[in-house]
């Protein structure tokens, strides 16, 4: 019987290795070889086999091992395991043991071999589980103390499954859910059919009810689409199959884009679960105008779904927490056991109250609604939980940390989202990518940039920086700071340098060093500093004493400061490579040389080696106390070249380029940009030149469009104007008022609001906002602690604006009989009757020197369009008591106002069609959706539910796809295989057991996935009469939707199908195979054609290189992806070659075209390509590209 069993156990693991955790299993002699996919790649472990004749009970594997090149932690960990091999097992339990140690977790990550093998509790008998010690944590996760189950991959399991009419209804009852609740749903694979498909769900951002300033600040448009894409690598999931820790990539899979049309196009949405490294994506064409675009939060959105959806999702169905308190809790214990008792504190089922402006169907709860009817959590719409959590996040991103995600606090207000006060948030926030790009910022906003970084430079210039506001857990690293000040005190006349600087313990110590050493004043003690000669011309630093990179603590890639004679002002280099004892530096920078418009170093001229003393990037910004860190911060930013010498470089370096390359720039000076630009909590977009967008009498002012606060601030103004002033004044219900305020404020404004927190001159009329009708009085405050002799102290060296002054012009409801004060000042103690719109900004070019001096308003500055209707007594006016007049366009308060305006522009500007507002003054009503995209017959059909009919003992469909031409109807069997010029079949050594064993799983499922489902829904056929070899499959795609040109075309030229040739390799499935049509003949690309069809018939899909490729995809998932690839009309929809659509591509042609398509995309071309083609096979032949 031991025998037998053995070979029994052993037949079903090879049969479907996949069920146990590993990718293949196969026996040689006395030795079993398990394949695995572990953190490092496909690895083989191999078990020597002991006598089998009392199998399985008192029998043993003697030793396991693996090949001599696995990685260390691989072999030590299958060492470890091999000892502990003592007593009875089965191949079922060592294969268990093997993958629990190496394969990757759901979620990606993999755990340490050394905390796996802790506590290991080997298997007692056969079938017999061990209890893990945090058992009620894997139970309260959704893992509970039931085997975990078997994920199993698209190409065996799911499509063995016959899925049942009762099945796909309930696939259809979860989507029409989602359309039910206001979304719109559509598909693009066999998704009902339960096998590997693509769901979209979208909402239209006119419904959500968000403000303009914050569609502006988050890049949104109303008649565009948020969309939320899940994909089903093995069939669709009900809310009962993925309640685990994570959401794993094998179940389904979360991406999140914005688009003009609710269903993205195939070739969109397939690129969207493409994963490209760093510089792949720096190179990408860019989307095309209306397609598929990124989400302004895509990337702390993915983290979230990835990470925490499912956990979150499991803490509300089992316990009835809410989403906060479900954050809360995971935060709190997810890395704890007892978490049944610690679910018990009541503070994780506190009612969550969403602010009562929000949209019905931002605040709509499909969980607690089927709780409050008693219903069971099996019977919830996991699509639409995951959308409306996915509408949650981003309406209300702004109330959650982009890293953490828990709540912010209360007091921050702003309309982008951003970080919570945890350092490590801020660091990773930075460091992954989450905030802004800062070089699309720069290339598109210069001015905004030039502004936020001179703002920043006046608040740390003068000691202003709040201590929540500076750039704490960055991880910058800055030379010494006793350095900077010593360069500032050899050089008092410098401008650049901080005057702030006190005299200090390091300073008078580093001084009186300087004294004892007897050293020349420009030196650095050799305490802090090392000596060497270097050569400014070449860039070189030279040691003439023996070093080590020990001694110096440098790499390539760090920053230095150094000094030479007749160099007052400090120099400092990147270091690119180091061959001791020599060092190549990258150019110097200089802070004086960028206020030329050439890169010159005046009085570095002089030829050969010099003495240099130097001192290294090697102390950490947060280690500073508040004073320090802010003088560090000015000299860092008087490091950075101009805006627009940053802005030419980018252009010139195309779509790759980097700042983070551009040795022009020290680290730390650029880490400081990124978070000068990701912390403005603002939207703030330069007003253009045209002086119908400006605010009329204001010539003299560079003039910014600006919101602050929270996103719905907007609608509580509204709802402010509404009630308050449209009672008091409802012809005029709002007025226009300055607020002025030092220009070192600005950078805690921008952040935070106005606010009357702090007082700054003193509260004589009361507490409150401050504002004046009269912009001389404003200007008073803004100067009177900024009026600096030489007006480069006052700003950023490197900036173009110079700016010198700064004033807002704020809407206020017109109700002064309610404010704290009206004369002779506006007092305003309520924020919500404030809504800033403009920020004006003076430079110092065109600086009036005197607020009573009278600007020049010229006559030939036309009036807007369409003037905002002022209050005939409070109406704001310029320095020469002139009154302003704004644009209708600046303010959504005046929904009629509003409308005149847009009505006379798109008069002026010939606009043929006029659009409703959709936002927070002008909602749309969930019903009423006539501008939204029509939807597509598809989608109607796949909410239809079936109607079933028993004939003997199937069950037929009465749904029949009205998409279909029957009279095209596809009918298998016609395709004459003689005809047919394909590639030699292979001869032994193109061919492997791992590959066999997957292709005839592979097969098997095909064809078990064929017969039973109709032709025409599946689109694909396949013939087993003529399968005669497994590596060399025939497939006919067929029944294309009939308003396809494509289709058009065949059916004019009676075409029943595209004949497709796929050629598999040894390596399969961890090589993809090779995919070519054969007929009939499309329309060269060069030619008008499309739907990724070569010239030469061979597919170009990224998907069937080394690059797009995964071990994972089963053929029909591939079918699927090829289908729609062909079916694509972006950017251009396959036709059939008029004159040669009845000439077969040649076998030559299509190798060719694939190398060719390869080397145009960079993609890289398969290992053992050649082979697979051609070598072993008659009439082989050489073809360059693929060596």
């Amino acid at each position: 019987m031991g025998r037998k069993e053995f070979r029994a156990h052993l037949e079903q693991v090879t049969a479907a290795p996949d069920r146990y955790g590993v990718l293949d299993v196969c026996c040689k002699d006395s030795e079993i070889e398990v394949l695995v996919q572990s953190q490092h790649g496909p690895l083989t472990v191999t078990a020597v086999v002991d006598e089998i004749c009392d199998y399985p009970h008192s029998h043993n594997f003697i030793s396991l091992y693996v090949q001599d090149s696995a990685p260390n932690d691989v072999s030590s960990a299958i060492s470890i395991l091999s000892e502990k091999q003592t007593g009875p097992k089965s191949i079922f339990s060592l294969l268990k043991d093997i993958s629990q140690r190496l394969s990757a977790d759901t979620d990606g990550d993999t755990d340490m071999f050394d905390s796996q093998l802790d506590g290991f509790d080997e298997d007692e008998g056969l079938g017999d589980e061990s209890e893990s010690s945090d058992a009620s944590d894997d139970d309260f996760f959704g893992v509970g103390h039931r085997p975990a189950p078997v994920v199993e991959s698209s190409a065996t399991a799911t499509h063995d499954k016959i899925i049942p009419p009762e099945l796909r209804n309930s696939i259809r009852r979860d989507l029409a859910l989602v359309k039910h609740a206001g979304f719109r749903v559509s598909a693009w694979g066999p998704l009902v059919q339960g096998h590997p498909a693509y769901l979209t769900s979208a909402c239209r951002v006119a419904k959500l009810g968000i403000s303009h300033e914050a569609m502006q600040a988050w890049q949104l448009c109303p008649s565009e689409y948020l969309v939320l894409l899940i994909h089903y690598p093995t069939g669709y999931k009900h809310i009962g199959d993925v309640d685990g820790k994570s959401a794993s990539k094998d179940m389904l899979d979360f991406r999140f884009g914005v688009s003009s049309s609710y269903k993205p196009s195939p070739d969109e949405v397939i690129q969207a679960f493409t994963t490209l490294p760093t510089e792949a994506h720096k190179g990408a064409s860019k989307p095309k105008k209306g397609g598929l675009r990124k989400l302004f939060i895509a990337g702390p959105l993915g983290d979230l779904f990835r990470q925490k959806f499912l956990p979150l999702l499991r803490c509300r169905i089992k316990e009835g927490m809410s989403w906060d308190g479900a954050m809360a809790f995971w935060h709190d214990h997810h890395t704890t056991g007892e978490k049944e008792k610690l679910a018990q504190d009541p503070k994780y089922y506190t009612e969550e109250k969403p602010n009562a402006t929000y949209a019905s169907i931002v605040t709509a709860d499909h969980i607690t609604s089927h709780q409050a009817l008693h219903v069971s959590g099996d019977r919830l719409s996991l699509p639409l939980v995951a959308m409306q959590f996915f509408v949650r996040q981003v309406v209300r991103c702004t109330e959650f940390c982009l890293v953490c995600h828990r709540r912010m606090p209360p007091d921050i207000e702003a309309i982008k989202p951003y970080v919570c006060d945890s350092q490590l948030c801020l660091y990773q926030y930075l460091q992954l990518g989450f905030g802004p790009s800062i070089e699309h910022e720069i290339i598109s906003q210069p001015k905004v940039v030039d502004l936020l970084i001179s703002l920043c430079w006046a608040s740390a210039r003068t000691g202003r920086l709040k201590q929540k506001h500076l750039p704490r857990g960055l991880g910058l690293r800055i030379p010494p700071v006793a350095t900077l000040k010593l360069a500032a005190r050899t050089n008092p006349s410098s401008s650049v340098y901080p005057k702030t600087i006190e005299d200090s313990t390091a300073l008078a110590r580093l001084e009186t060093a300087l004294r004892i050493e007897g050293k020349e004043p420009w030196r650095l003690p050799s305490e802090m500093a090392h000596a060497a000669r270097v050569n400014l011309e070449t860039c070189q630093l030279l040691f003439e004493k023996e070093v080590t990179r020990k001694d110096l603590n440098l790499i390539p890639g760090d920053w230095i400061q150094f000094k030479v004679k007749d160099v007052v002002e400090p120099l400092h280099c990147k270091i690119e490579q180091m061959m001791l004892p020599t060092i190549q530096l990258s150019k110097p920078v200089l802070l004086d040389c960028m206020r030329g418009s050439d890169y010159v170093l005046p009085g570095l001229s002089r030829p050969g080696f010099q003495d240099v003393s130097f001192v290294a990037y090697d102390q950490d910004l947060d280690s500073f106390h508040a004073v320090n860190t802010q003088e560090v911060m000015v000299v860092l930013l008087d490091l950075l070249p101009t805006v627009e010498a940053m802005k030419d470089y980018l252009l010139m370096g195309g779509a790759q380029a980097d700042l983070a390359k551009w040795t022009r720039i020290p680290a730390a000076s650029l880490g400081l940009l990124r978070w000068i630009i990701a912390s403005n909590r603002a939207c703030i977009m330069q007003v253009s030149d045209d002086a119908h967008d400006q605010v009329w009498g204001m010539p003299q002012w560079t003039q910014f469009r600006i919101a602050m606060g929270a996103p719905d601030k907007e609608r509580r103004f509204i709802n402010s104007v509404k009630t308050v002033g449209s009672a008091t004044n409802p012809d005029v219900p709002t007025i226009f008022a300055w607020h002025g305020s030092a220009l070192y404020n600005w950078h805690s404004i921008i952040r935070e609001g106005l606010n009357f927190e702090q007082t700054m001159h003193g509260r004589a009329y009361g507490h409150g906002v401050y504002l004046s009708k009269d912009l001389g009085t404003s200007l008073g405050y803004s100067r009177a602690v900024s009026n600096y002799q030489n007006p480069n102290d006052a700003t950023w060296s490197s900036s173009k604006l110079l700016i010198y002054d700064a004033v807002s012009l704020n809407e206020i409801v017109n109700s002064p009989s309610k404010f704290v004060s009206s004369i002779p000042h506006f007092v305003v103690n309520q924020i919500d009757w404030i809504q800033t719109r403009y920020l004006f900004v003076q430079t110092s070019a065109s600086r009036v020197p005197h607020a009573d001096q009278t600007p020049v308003t010229p006559q030939e500055q036309p009036l807007p369009l369409d003037c905002i209707r002022q209050d005939q007594v409070h109406f704001p006016v310029n320095t020469a008591r002139k009154k302003i007049e704004i644009p209708a366009s600046s303010t959504r308060s005046r929904a009629k106002g509003a409308k005149i305006s847009s009505i006379k522009r798109a008069i002026s500007k010939g606009f043929k069609k006029l659009r409703t507002g959709g936002a927070i003054e002008d909602p749309i009503d969930l019903d009423d959706d006539a501008q939204s995209v029509a939807t597509d017959q598809d989608d109607r059909e796949l909410l239809q539910m079936e109607v079933e009919q028993t004939n003997s003992v199937t069950l037929q469909k009465r749904v029949v796809p009205a998409n279909r031409d029957p009279q095209a109807a596809f009918v298998p069997g016609q395709l004459d295989f003689s005809t047919l010029e394909i590639l030699p079949s292979p001869e032994g050594s193109a061919a492997s057991i791992m590959a066999s064993k997957r292709l005839h799983a592979d097969f098997g499922a095909m064809v078990k996935s064929q017969s039973s489902q109709p032709l025409d829904e599946l689109g694909w056929y396949i013939d087993p009469e003529h399968m005669e070899n497994l590596y060399q499959w025939i497939v006919e795609l067929h029944s294309f939707e009939a308003h396809l040109p494509l289709a058009q075309d065949m059916r004019k030229k009676n075409v029943e199908s595209v004949v497709l040739e796929l050629t598999f390799g040894k390596d399969y499935p961890f090589t993809p195979p090779f995919v070519r049509v054969i007929r009939p003949r499309f329309l060269p690309f060069m030619m008008g054609g499309g739907g990724h069809v070569t010239a030469g018939g061979a597919l170009c899909m990224e998907l069937l290189t080394n690059d797009g490729w995964a071990a994972v995809n089963s053929i029909e998932s591939v079918l699927m992806q090829v289908r729609l690839a062909i079916s694509s009309l972006e950017p251009r929809p396959a036709r059939l070659d008029r004159h040669a659509w009845n000439t077969d591509y040649k076998v030559g042609e299509a190798i060719d075209a694939y190398i060719r398509a390869c080397h145009t995309h960079g993609w890289t071309v398969p290992p053992g390509f050649k082979e697979m083609v051609w070598a072993g096979r008659k009439g082989g032949r050489n073809f360059s590209g693929y060596e």
